[in-house]
């Protein structure tokens, strides 16, 4: 009871939340209808409103309404009270003609205050027409389904599409490829799905939250969905096809056999026909870039702007500046490079830091991606960072562009403590000249003097070191033309190396059980151990199994137990990543195991 009237407390004292947030107002209702079609138009302000008033719109008839309703929740998360408050008025309306229908904004009063909403577009379509079987046909370029021919969804019904927003486009420049689903029946549920092969592509998946909604095909409505959206970078020139998208989906059909209870009767009896669709291909025409690239360009397409700024342009001996540049804009940010800059000699530069904020879009990936640059001064003095450029291939224009930041002088003081010589900036080397030759340095070192006369050409010490650099190149080309004959005999090389690859991956696979990854760890044991057989062994991996491997060891005189030791270790790694919640057994002995067994294969397979 106590908790009861707890509730209804926290309820009364935020009772008022809903009129501090920010009042919205806004309209819906479907984008299509068809003449004669009813449909309701549905008007929501989030606070307690009054005095609302909505204009008479021609082609639209009013059936019922408007009708009031309101809903408030609240909920108290980690302490935190918040309440959602909704008033709606609801019209039930019907379409009178064909064509494009506005309704203008409807109007309401919260705290003396009025409020408008936004306007809303409808497409009135003519009732009952068809669309194109071809343009259907098109679309679906095969069905196949379990059930009988009778219960086959028609190709106008239920589609796929594969969509590009170009098809024609330069290297390295995005598009768009959209795979949509098109249908009229009820669908009820969805399977596997098989992607197209993006093969000469680098592909970046846009996020997209599946949202049903309303379009216009050929006269008919479709209900229609973005199944799954891809931003399409292309590496290479000519024409690439995109392959076929697939889908299984289940859609309900009014069903044929006759009903068994009254209930069938009544709200009606429906079955479930699993249908596999295939989008159709599409080819894309990949031309290559102009030729008259700038010097400095590499390979950033799209449209882009440059920021640069120096952190401060007065600083001491050995403190640190930052150089910040940004490329912001529409294209392939993330594979821009850092830009080529020349710095003065006198400064410590270190690699810059990429951080990028890049978000795949259905217009591409738009964002920004910044290269920050620490430098370090070591000398007192003024100094230049010269003027440096972008240059990126504008998509828009399509012509190479030119982004141009700096020059940026800078200050350097003599900081305290600093025992380093000035160094002056106002000549260069060229500047530097012998004022005269009479003056000569102080030498302090011992003088050794040489015989007149005596010269290395024809002496002992001359013949030894001909005689000695003959003998090198004699040892090096034999060592290298043996090393070539090894090289020719592939399985030979994987032979003497399989230990070294397999250390390899046991050094990533301790890694990441040091992070405590485990699904990571074994997978990495695994191709480490199944590697290493496959090195020494001679066979490929994909056709190795577990009875070939333990019988071409066994053919290779290798003991049993070595055998056991190293298959079982592959098994309990495998086990381990398909059923974690039963697996027990410690990564570290799993790893200082294979560690054990690969040591003592190398004794035995040589």
């Amino acid at each position: 009871m106590m908790k009861k009237w707890y509730y209804i407390i926290i309820f009364l004292l935020f009772a008022k939340c809903s009129f501090a947030q920010d009042v919205t107002f806004t309209a819906t209702a479907p984008e299509i209808v068809e003449v004669g079609q009813q449909f309701r138009l549905i008007y929501t302000v989030n606070a307690q409103s009054q005095n609302f008033s909505a204009q008479a719109v021609d082609g639209i008839l009013v059936l019922a309404g408007p009708s009031t309703s309101q809903s408030s929740n609240v909920s108290i998360i980690n302490g935190k009270v918040t309440q959602n408050f909704e008033q709606r008025y609801t019209y039930v309306v019907q379409a009178s003609r064909t064509g494009e229908i506005n309704i203008p904004p409807a109007q309401v009063t919260v705290d003396n205050k009025t409020y408008k909403s936004n306007a809303i577009k409808i497409e009135v379509i003519k009732a009952g027409e068809k669309p194109d079987t071809q343009a259907g046909n098109a679309a679906t370029a095969n069905q196949t389904q379990s059930s009988t021919s009778s219960n086959q969804a028609s190709n106008n019904d239920v589609y796929l599409k594969l969509l590009v927003n170009k098809a024609r486009v330069h290297r390295e420049e995005h598009l768009i490829a959209t795979i949509k689903l098109y249908t009229k029946v009820n669908i009820v549920d969805n399977g596997g799905m098989k992607l197209p092969t993006f093969e000469g592509f680098i592909s970046d998946e846009v996020e997209n939250e599946f949202r049903w909604s309303q379009e216009n095909i050929n006269g008919a409505i479709y209900r229609t969905g973005i199944v799954r959206q891809f931003i399409l970078y292309p590496q290479k020139e000519g024409k690439i096809t995109l392959t076929p998208s697939e889908i299984e989906i289940v859609y309900q059909k009014p069903s044929t056999r006759r009903s068994r209870s009254m209930f069938d009767e009544f709200f009606g009896s429906y079955d479930n026909v699993r249908v596999n669709l295939i989008s159709n291909s599409v080819t894309i025409q990949v031309d290559p870039l102009p030729g008259n690239k700038p010097y400095d360009f590499s390979g950033a397409v799209g449209t882009f702007k440059m920021d640069a700024s120096l952190d401060r342009n007065q600083v001491k001996t050995n403190d640190a500046i930052n150089l910040k540049i940004k490329i912001s804009g529409n294209g392939n940010l993330k594979y821009i490079s850092p830009l080529n800059i020349e710095f003065p000699a006198d400064f410590d530069v270190y690699d810059p830091k990429v951080t990028h904020n890049i978000k795949p879009t259905a217009n591409g990936a738009i964002g920004n991606k910044t290269f920050e640059y620490l430098i370090i001064p070591r000398h007192a003095g003024e100094f230049t960072i010269p003027a440096f450029s972008f240059s990126y291939f504008d998509t828009e224009t399509n012509q190479y562009k030119l982004e141009k930041a700096g020059p940026f002088n800078l200050k350097v003081e003599k900081s305290e403590g600093d025992t380093s010589i000035t160094v002056s900036t106002a000549f260069t080397k060229e500047d530097l000249k012998f004022l005269g030759q009479d003056i000569r340095f102080i030498k302090t070192k011992e003088v050794e003097f040489k015989k007149v006369n005596q010269f290395l050409f024809g002496s002992r010490i001359f013949f030894a070191f001909y005689l000695a650099s003959i003998l090198i190149f004699l040892s090096v080309l034999f060592i290298r033309r043996k090393k070539l004959k090894e090289n020719e005999n592939i399985l030979l090389v994987k032979n003497k190396k399989a230990n070294k690859y397999a250390r390899k991956r046991l050094k990533k696979a301790a890694g990441f059980m040091k992070q405590n990854q485990k699904e990571e760890f074994y997978e990495e044991l695994v191709k480490a151990l199944w590697g290493y057989i496959s090195d020494k062994l001679g066979i490929p991996v994909a056709m190795l199994s577990k009875d070939n491997a333990h019988s071409e060891m066994l053919d290779k005189k290798v003991d049993e137990e070595y055998i056991d030791q190293i298959l079982n270790i592959i098994d309990r790694c495998e086990y381990a990543r398909y059923a974690p919640a039963t697996e027990e057994t410690k990564t570290d002995t799993l790893y200082k195991d294979a560690i054990k067994v690969i040591s003592k294969l190398q004794q035995k397979l040589k």
